[in-house]
């Protein structure tokens, strides 16, 4: 077999594994998906690889997504239509695992079946219990409010899901999360330096984003949140 075709059996492994939990592969089984119980809520697994894989070293890379129907609509209406996002949250495996790294698995030859039986199992521990957590939205805002995207020791602070928290949360509880983020982001002169801009008049255009929490730290202040208590 050719880099693709070694590729392909690996994610086709992976997908009769999670076919169990309710996964259905598309794109050759490169992409995963289920939909929560309301059918609102996306939840893909998708593999990435690369132009310099080999016979003999193949990168398999996965990746996770959250999305939501409501929230695209909700954010189209922020900006007349012209902002389109539904995404919650997304995150690279490795980020959210003890490997703490942007994570491939050779899955190449003789070393096929160990590859694809820990990324099955990584998936597993996880993943698959932060999909878990977003199938009940009256469970997931009160945990973003209390921990943001803290969902394991491994886990990173993300402020994506801020929109998810304002289209389908109660104020305060957006307001919660989004100090929390503000308590430990690296980025938080940036933010504050942004939100004295569009206090004193800055135009609001979503489909610019000055640094990587731009977009959202505008919905935050179009919703009227705080950056102190």
């Amino acid at each position: 077999m050719n880099s693709r075709e070694i590729f392909l059996a690996a994610c086709s492994k992976i997908s009769e594994e999670l076919a169990d939990f309710g996964f259905k592969a598309s794109q050759q089984c490169q992409s995963l998906k289920k939909k929560s119980a309301d059918k609102d809520i996306t939840f893909e697994i998708y593999f990435q690889s690369s132009s310099l894989n080999s016979p003999g070293f193949v990168k398999l890379l996965p990746h996770l997504l959250i999305s939501s129907k409501r929230l695209k609509k909700w954010l189209m209406e922020q900006n007349n239509g012209e902002y389109e996002n539904a995404m919650i949250y997304g995150e690279q495996l490795g980020y959210i695992t003890h490997f703490q790294e942007w994570k491939s698995w050779n899955v190449s030859g003789n070393i096929q079946e160990t590859a694809v039986a820990e990324v099955i199992e990584t998936i597993k521990t996880y993943a698959l219990p932060i999909f878990d957590l977003f199938e009940n939205t009256q469970k997931a805002i009160p945990f973003l409010a209390a921990n943001g995207t803290k969902f394991n020791p491994y886990a990173n602070k993300h402020l994506s899901p801020l929109a998810f928290m304002l289209c389908l949360g109660k104020k305060e509880e957006a307001q919660a999360f989004f100090l929390n983020y503000l308590a430990d982001t690296g980025g938080k002169s940036a933010i504050l330096k942004l939100y004295k801009e569009l206090e004193g008049g800055k135009p609001i255009n979503l489909m610019f984003s000055e640094f990587s929490d731009a977009v959202s730290v505008k919905l935050a202040y179009l919703n009227g949140l705080k950056t102190s208590k």
